[in-house]
Parts: structure tokens; C-alpha cells; sequence
């Protein structure tokens, strides 16, 4: 007679962990595969996560600068230049930087790669100081790279061992740029050899303006020695910046004139840029800088930044080394002209 239930007769079945449990050997075999895969696993995970272990990593910084982690560190506001990150602050010693024709194999444009270190803004009301017409005398150079905070020193293209003065600056912890001649309103006043003259073809603009640029390197960009005449010339001024803007050059209008067109082209053309606030030293007397330098703090205090450009006078070097701790200890910032432009730059 047949079942009513199918398989009723049939053994009931055995799991496959009862059937390890009843075996011992095969219970072993198991937890030596089970330790074997955990330790392999182990193992690539922590080649995977390895690289990304180094408590040294450099975080990116913005173009402001924002604090680093402690130890606090002045770094520049871009992601890389040739200054090594080790340097505290302006003074300490740094190896000097490449020269012309030395090799430089970074790919950022020059506004970028030769800017100087800046500290963290931590809100602070930022001065770039410039100091323009250096060069032409070796002992304002060593009086400027003594002054007890960031400058950002402005070298005139013919002046004599060029290179090794910005060398000089640069391993200080200053910023540099070239002071470019250019035509001035007043007939009497000789901007120097090879300036930029408005009755020049464009082909001598050119000429010149390369040969200018090409004086030495190091600088984050140009400003205008003189030029009243020539920087109000749209046509002429165009060409001289499009050279500056292939090269990757930061451009600051001195504004000699109001009517000067560089901050307008240099705009248009993608470059970073600025204008001077102040010039602190039109009057040659400590007393009347103070005055201007007094400009400087208040501009700084309502915009959040201030531009001031002066000159290596010794009545002006005198003042700035009254002036500059002062501002240091009411928390006033000085940066060099490269954080500014960056503060508007869109590239």
C-alpha cells in the first residue's frame, strides 16, 4: 500500500552546516579558508588606503589664503610657486631662485609661480606696499629688504646687475615686478632708455616691450613707470598688453593720469589687475608720507584693502620703517600685489 504523503519514506535532510559540525575535518578546513581570505583582504585594503595615509600632505590653498592647520605656515595663495614652503617669514634665508636662462619647469603662469608668500588673511585689512624705481642703487635695494614686512618691490629694466638684486629680494621673502618706461606727459622728464613712446610704429612698441620683459625674471608682473602719455593711448597700450597677457603677466596701473587705459585692457583681456589707492611720497618729507601713509590705513579700514605706491627715497624708507610695525601691531596684513589681483582675477 501506498503512502498518502510522498517521501514519507524517504531520509530527512541534512544541512550543510550539520554536516560540518559532524565533521571535524571539514570544520577545520573551513576556518583555515575563512582566516586565510580575511588576511589577503586585510592586506589590499591596506594597500589601497596606504597612499592616502601621509599626515604631510600640503592641503591646496585658496587665492585668500585661508589658514593652515598649525604649525601656522605663511604660504602663498596659489597652489605652487618656486618659494619653498618651509619659510616662516620675511628674512629668513632662502636658496636663490632661477635666473635667466635657468630651467623652471613649472606650468604656471608667472603671476603665479614667482608670487611671494602670504600669510593667512584671518580677516585682516591687507596693504600691498610697492615701492617703485628700484634697482638703480645696491644700497636702497639691501635698505628696502630690511624694512620688517612684505613689500613688493617694482625694478626699473635698465638698471645695473639686475639679476642678482632681485635675487637678493626675492630670497628675503619680497614680491617683484617690473617697472616698465613709458612716456610721460611732460616733455622734460626722461623715462629711461627704451621707453615706450607713442610716436613709435607698433613694431617698436613690440620691439621694446620684449626686450623690456625679457631684462630679467622673477617678477609676478608689470606697472607703469611714468607714462601719462602713453598709457592714456588706447592703441598703443593695447599692444603692449596683449604681449603681457600671452605672457601670464599680473598687471597694476600705477595711474599716472586718470585717463590712463591700462586697468580697462588689462581687464579685458582675462589678466589679473589692479589700480594704486595711494602715492605716498609725491612730497619728499617724512612728515608729509606720514600723512599720505595715514590715507593707506583708512582705505584699508573701509575697503579691506588698500594699494600705496612709493619710491626708494631715503625720507620715505625712514617713514615706512616708522610706520610699518605700528600697522603690524594693529593688525593690519601686508601682502604682496599678487593676492590682490587674485582677489579679482576670473581666469
Amino acid at each position: 500500500m501506498k503512502s498518502r504523503h510522498k517521501g514519507m519514506d524517504k531520509p530527512a535532510k541534512i544541512s550543510s552546516t550539520e554536516r560540518l559540525i559532524e565533521s571535524p575535518i571539514r570544520l577545520a578546513v573551513l576556518c583555515v579558508a575563512v582566516l586565510v581570505i580575511s588576511a589577503s583582504g586585510g592586506i589590499l585594503i591596506g594597500k589601497f588606503f596606504k597612499p592616502f595615509e601621509n599626515p604631510h600632505e600640503i592641503a591646496t590653498v585658496s587665492a585668500l589664503a585661508m589658514p593652515q592647520p598649525q604649525p601656522v605656515i605663511e604660504r602663498s595663495p596659489f597652489t605652487s610657486n618656486n618659494y619653498p614652503p618651509e619659510t616662516m617669514e620675511k628674512g629668513v634665508s632662502v636658496p636663490v631662485l632661477p635666473g635667466i636662462g635657468e630651467t623652471d619647469n613649472s606650468q604656471e603662469p608667472p603671476w603665479k609661480r614667482y608670487a611671494a608668500l602670504a600669510p593667512p588673511r584671518n580677516g585682516k585689512p591687507m596693504i600691498a606696499m610697492i615701492i617703485d624705481d628700484v634697482g638703480l642703487s645696491q644700497e636702497r635695494v639691501d635698505e628696502l629688504a630690511e624694512l620688517p614686512a612684505l613689500l613688493t618691490l617694482a625694478f626699473l629694466p635698465y638698471a645695473p646687475a639686475l639679476q642678482s638684486k632681485v635675487d637678493q629680494v626675492r630670497s628675503r621673502g619680497d614680491e617683484v615686478m617690473l617697472h616698465l618706461p613709458m612716456e610721460p606727459t611732460d616733455d622734460h622728464m626722461d623715462p629711461g632708455p627704451d621707453a615706450l613712446l607713442t610716436e613709435l610704429s607698433d613694431d617698436e612698441i613690440r620691439r621694446r616691450t620684449i626686450k623690456n620683459l625679457d631684462s630679467f625674471t622673477g617678477y609676478v608682473g608689470v606697472n607703469n613707470h611714468m607714462g601719462s602719455r602713453f598709457t592714456a593711448n588706447g592703441k598703443a597700450m593695447a599692444i603692449v598688453m596683449d604681449i603681457m597677457a600671452q605672457r601670464g603677466l599680473l598687471f597694476l596701473d600705477s595711474k599716472t593720469t586718470a585717463a590712463s587705459t591700462g586697468y580697462r585692457l588689462a581687464v579685458e583681456r582675462g589678466m589679473p589687475s589692479a589700480k594704486r589707492d595711494v602715492f605716498i611720497d609725491n612730497v619728499i618729507a617724512e612728515q608729509a608720507i606720514l600723512l599720505q601713509l595715514q590715507k593707506v590705513e583708512r582705505i584699508a579700514e573701509h575697503n579691506g584693502v588698500a594699494i600705496a605706491i612709493g619710491h626708494p627715497h631715503p625720507a620715505t624708507i625712514e617713514a615706512l620703517k616708522k610706520w610699518l610695525p605700528e600697522m603690524k601691531k594693529r593688525g593690519f596684513l601686508f601682502v604682496p600685489v599678487s593676492v590682490i589681483t587674485a582677489l579679482t582675477f576670473e581666469g
